[in-house]
């Protein structure tokens, strides 16, 4: 799905070949890996996502966790 981090700013979240990807605007596209059910990390950069559910378990945000700051980006996708 797509997330709206900044305005011009989106993450594209995608399955490609049974790998979860995640690429930000104007950047390249890499793997993220499963630590639990809700919590990624690249390998390639100190960086962690953590996908937001609601109460039916649906995912509607992620926070990127990077440089000790915590950024939400919506679901809009």
């Amino acid at each position: 799905g797509k997330y709206k981090l900044a305005p011009g700013a989106l993450f594209d979240i995608k399955l490609q070949k049974g790998q979860l990807t995640a690429q930000l605007t104007g950047q390249q596209r890499f793997a993220i890996y499963a630590e639990s059910q809700t919590k990624f990390f690249y390998k390639v950069v100190d960086a962690q996502i953590t996908f937001v559910k609601n109460k039916r378990g649906k995912v509607t945000a992620l926070v990127l966790h990077q440089l000790g700051l915590d950024q939400t980006a919506k679901k809009i996708e």
